[in-house]
Formats: C-alpha cells, structure tokens, sequence
C-alpha cells in the first residue's frame, strides 16, 4: 500500500507531470480511447499531489472543472488506486463505502473504473473512466484500461525527463553570484504569495454564497491576482531550471538541495493552478462566478498551498543560502 505523502512518490511528481497550460497530444489521445473502451462520457489523467489530484488530460468533464483541472485529493476516487496501488472498479458509487461521496452529491458520479500510472516506479496517479449511471465493468475494460495506462506511464516519464537533465560545471565565484540572485528571485516569489492569497481566498473560501461575491468588485482584484500568478509562474520556472544547471551536483549535498528546493516549490506552485483558472474564467466571463464557486467548491481542501509555497520558497532561500556559506568556506 502506498503512503500518498511518502517523500519518494511526491518527488517522482515533477512539474511537466502536472503542467496544466499545456495539453499533451498523446495523454489526449489516451484519454479519449478509455472513454471508448469504457463506454462512458468522462475520462480522465490524474496526477496526485499534496492537497489536490491534477488532470494532466481530461475529456467530458463539466465546464468548472474542465477549467480548473483539479479536485481536492481528499474526495477523488483516484487516491483509492493510489493508495492501494491496485486498480479500483465502483458500479454503484452512492453505496460504496469505499469512495468519498462529495464528488458524488455534487456531480452525480456513479461509476467508476481506474487503474495506477507510475513513474519511476511510484504511483503518481491514475487513468479513469466514469460515468453518471450504475454499471458493470466487465474484465476485459480492465484489462484494456491496463494496457492503456502502461501507455500514459511511458508518456509521463517521457515528459519527466527534461527536468532531470544533467546539470553544467560552474565556477565557485560564479557559483556565489547565481547562488545570491536565486536568493533575490526567491524572495520576490515570496512576497508575491504574501500578495496573492487574500485576493484568491473569497473563492476558496466555501461555503460562500455565490450572492455574497460581486462579479464586479471582484474583476480587479482577479486581474491582479493573475498576473502576479503568471509572473511568479514565469519566475519560479527560471528559478528551477537555474538551480537543474547549477546546483546539480549530488557529491555536494548543500548544492544539490537547491535544486531539490526549487522542484519542490515548482511542484507546490502547481497546486495555486486550478484555483487561478478558474479565477481566469471568472474574469474571462467563460464561466459565471456561480459555476466558479461550484468549482473553488471541491478544490477547498486543498487551499493550504498558500503556507506550503511560502513554505517551501523560504526553503529555498535556506537552500541557497547555506550553498553560498558551501562556496565562501
């Protein structure tokens, strides 16, 4: 049985793992051919983070989620194939003591049919199928769904690949120089969370009466929070890959820990996504604040991203800090 917070299999979950501004042909393709063979209307790549399940390639879900991508991990069936690293068949999921009902009441799942996807040997997730009436699956839809996700498993770990490539010899004193300005963007980042939280917060903030949110006192302050979402987006991806060239090497654990420190914070800036997509439809007007409530709904557990980022910026900057102490002894 697999612990969903082992240290292991979170690290196997890089960023291009749960990449949301970025459709993959081939997971799409996948995605599509489960629902055939399934015969159902929605099927779904979920990844498995801290708080929330991503759907790295989704097809038939309603517009609020197709928007976000994402649930809370606590109520998806998915973390059941996760944790038991098995697959996992609900003909009837309204008295299936097995499953989290939320999903359930507020989107009428009744069946679902999933196995485990793995990379580097973890399973960070799962390939579903589900449908909104009570039916069997019979062996040979497990058996297909199997092959199919050996198939979304190989495609994973060919995206994962590029944030595991080798880093570059740097000179010590230039070593210094990058290590400090990792420090600067760092603490940008960190202020910037500061900044976006209270702005995010109304709509993670269920149950809130959509009547109780101003669609337009709200547009402002959404537009803002954007922004400064896709800025540190743009920021904490150099900080990743300045830290994959630079501080990569294993024998030097202060260096190497840089790097792991910026993963983990790309990973944890993963988790504000679905939150600021639909913040983005909101403001965008392709979806109303009530179908964005319903959304920011089921992603309500998982509003602890804020302390985790922050968290794991000011890690990063220890991170830094301790490989400028490495270099200067």
């Amino acid at each position: 049985m697999a612990h969903l917070d082992s240290p292991d299999r979170l690290a196997a979950i890089t960023p291009s793992l749960t990449r949301l501004d970025d459709d993959d042909e081939v997971l799409d393709a996948c995605v599509a051919e489960a629902a055939r063979i399934a015969e159902v209307p929605i099927a779904l790549v979920s990844v498995l983070m801290r708080g929330i399940q991503v759907f790295r390639a989704q097809r038939g879900l309603p517009p609020e989620l197709a928007t976000s991508r994402a649930t809370s991990r606590a109520i998806s069936f998915c973390t059941v194939v996760v944790q038991e690293e098995l697959p996992l068949l609900v003909e009837d999921a309204p008295n299936d003591t097995r499953v989290p009902q939320v999903m359930v009441e507020n989107y009428g799942i009744r069946a679902y049919v999933g196995v485990p996807v793995r990379v580097h040997g973890q399973v960070v997730g799962a390939l579903c199928a589900v449908d909104v009436v009570p039916r069997r699956f019979c062996k040979d839809v497990v058996v297909a769904m199997k092959r199919l996700a050996s198939r979304v498993s190989a495609r994973l770990a060919a995206l994962d690949a590029v944030n595991r490539a080798p880093g570059e010899p740097i000179d010590p004193e230039d070593l210094d120089t990058r290590a400090r300005r990792l420090v600067e963007d760092a603490r940008l980042v960190e202020c910037a969370l500061l900044a976006i939280e209270p702005v995010l917060a109304p709509l993670a903030a269920a149950p809130v009466p959509c009547s109780a949110l101003s669609e337009t006192e709200l547009r402002a302050d959404l537009r803002a929070a954007i922004r400064c979402y896709e800025d540190m987006t743009i920021a904490v991806q150099n900080l990743t890959a300045e830290a994959a060239r630079v501080f990569a090497d294993e024998s030097e654990p202060r260096l190497a820990r840089v790097r792991l420190e910026a993963q983990a914070l790309e990973r944890e800036m993963s988790e504000i996504g679905p939150m600021v997509l639909l913040a983005r439809g909101v403001l965008t007007k392709t979806l109303g604040l009530e179908a964005a409530c319903k959304g920011a709904k089921v992603l309500v557990g998982a509003f602890g991203f804020h302390a985790a980022a922050l968290a794991a910026a000011r890690r990063l900057i220890e991170a830094a800090g301790h490989a400028m102490s490495e270099v200067s002894s």
